[in-house]
């Protein structure tokens, strides 16, 4: 239990450094603004820890609720 809420936390916090691709539905509205910004290494690293500690997260609580 303490490591799913260990994992938990970094999945929250990888989410919340990345910055925003656009501002929703608002930003469809230029197709070259959209697809302008290069992603930096930070954003692409930080896309990879989210995915990696997303997978991590649904296999740790698929196992715990197995064992209960």
């Amino acid at each position: 239990m303490v490591v799913d809420i260990v994992v938990s936390v970094i999945l929250i916090a990888s989410v919340l450094l990345q910055s925003g691709k656009s501002s929703g539905f608002a930003g469809l509205g230029g197709g070259e603004s959209m697809f302008s910004g290069k992603p930096t290494d930070m954003d692409e690293a930080l896309s990879r820890i989210t995915v990696v500690f997303g997978l991590i997260f649904a296999v740790l609580n698929i196992v715990i609720a197995r064992l209960q």
